[in-house]
């Protein structure tokens, strides 16, 4: 019996650990320049970096810009700190149940974004199906115009603090009807964006620039566990879990961003990020499900248990009702949200400071809780070295602390920014981290 629900509890925890489905809240935007500075870039971003910052900028871009290589992940967990969520994982029945008296009665989420070509690679590696592109980002720019390629996985996860328990603390029969999966639930969004970008001059001192995106869609992922079915008698229970997937889709998206140079250095910026924008996703879902029960956990890993999933077909007459319920609600807001952003800024020599704040559209559910923030960073040039610190401060009590540093060795530019997320609202803990690592090459002065 234990065997059973441990396994339970290590496919629930495994899928938040790979990340998971909290609704998350603004479109991610990568960059290690800007995780460096916390959240901040707008202002001075130049090639590849102003194509998803402010295409503006490109119009005062020189020389010109290859992305070779970028890396960019990022989670936030509610109600949870990232030591509490490592205990639960490897407790195993063994830890210290304090751990789960910290949860909020909701339980725990976690909300991930990450390059979608290190999320297909690993799942090739684990014999899993793959979620994403397996190709790398990479781009171009040369002085005024831009071309994008970035490929993303995003996904969001929910625990019931019971699951946790279960995790923490192991079973124990006399409790069998206190257990309850409730909110536990994963869903996961991959894409990749083709964006072409494009700045000019409107006189000296005012900027215009526009970006047109081209969206595929990879997958569109929903899964749900639902509550034990218990037979008291024999003390057993069976989980049964859905999943269902759009296996596609087809959007776009247009951003305006426009800049005006003050002079002494002073600049500002504002861009809206999918002023126009559509997402479709393909409604010819894959069904799956399993049911799991004590024989089956008894030897098998977390591969074999996941390689039960059997098709359930979705046809027109009729479908399960677990899988029917697993689907409720894919389809909803699956769009990327308008986003504004806008800032001031001032540089000098090798100093740039920026201050930065970003709004979201409340419709549309593909970007990051972390987004939606006001964002203070400072760039400092030192021959080959740059130094980048930053802070920014959500509505939602959130902050993050961040730090960047940049290496060139002459046209080759090596760039690493990273930051952790923390804060605490009405008593429920927020905690989590971001790192980008970006390698290219530049030239001509960009």
């Amino acid at each position: 019996m234990r065997a059973c629900l441990t396994t339970v509890v290590a496919l629930t925890i495994s899928a938040v650990l790979m990340g998971g489905t909290n609704e998350a809240r603004a479109q991610f935007s990568p960059g290690a320049r800007s995780a460096g500075m916390g959240g901040a870039g707008l202002l001075f971003a130049t090639g590849l970096d102003a194509v998803e910052w402010n295409p503006a900028n490109l119009a005062w871009s020189r020389g010109w810009d290859v992305s070779l290589y970028e890396f960019g992940a990022a989670g936030l967990l509610t109600g949870a700190t990232i030591e509490d969520l490592i205990e639960i994982a490897t407790a195993a029945g063994d830890g210290d149940a304090s751990v789960v008296n910290r949860l909020p009665a909701d339980g725990l989420r976690l909300s991930t974004t990450l390059e979608g070509f290190v999320t297909a690679n690993a799942a090739s590696l684990a014999d899993l199906p793959e979620a994403g592109s397996p190709l790398p980002s990479v781009g171009i720019a040369v002085g005024p115009v831009a071309l994008r390629v970035r490929s993303r996985f995003m996904a969001d996860a929910s625990v019931s603090r019971e699951i946790a328990d279960l995790a923490v603390s192991g079973y124990n029969p006399e409790r069998i009807q206190e257990y309850a999966v409730r909110n536990t639930s994963i869903r996961t969004v991959s894409f990749t964006e083709v964006t072409l970008a494009y700045g000019l001059t409107l006189g000296e001192r005012f900027a215009l620039g526009l970006a047109a995106r081209s969206i595929r869609g990879h997958s569109l992922f929903q899964s749900r566990f639902f509550e034990p079915e218990v037979d008291l008698d024999a003390e057993t229970l069976a989980v049964t879990a859905a999943t269902v997937e759009a296996p596609g889709g087809t959007g776009y998206g247009f951003d305006v961003g426009m800049a005006l140079d003050l002079g002494v250095g002073v600049r500002v910026s504002m861009v809206g990020s999918n002023l126009f924008q559509r997402m479709t996703w393909d409604e010819d879902l894959v069904g799956r499900q399993a049911v799991f029960s004590d024989t089956d956990f008894d030897s098998a890993d977390i591969i074999e248990l996941i390689d039960r999933f059997e098709e359930a077909p979705i046809e027109a007459e009729g479908v399960s009702l677990t899988v029917f319920e697993a689907a409720r609600g894919l389809f909803r807001q699956s769009y990327f949200p308008m986003t504004i952003r806008a800032g001031l800024g001032w540089t000098h020599g090798g100093t740039s400071v920026e201050v930065v704040g970003v709004a979201v559209s409340p419709r549309g559910r593909h970007y990051s809780t972390w987004d939606e923030r006001v964002s203070a960073g400072l760039e400092q040039r030192l021959a080959f070295l740059t130094l980048r610190g930053g802070y920014s401060l959500s509505k939602d009590g959130l902050s993050s602390m961040a730090a960047g540093l940049g290496l060139g060795l002459g046209p080759v530019k090596f760039e690493v920014g990273a930051g952790r997320f923390s804060g605490t609202l009405n008593g429920v803990d927020y905690d989590g981290a971001q790192v980008t690592i970006a390698l290219s090459v530049r030239g001509g002065g960009s």
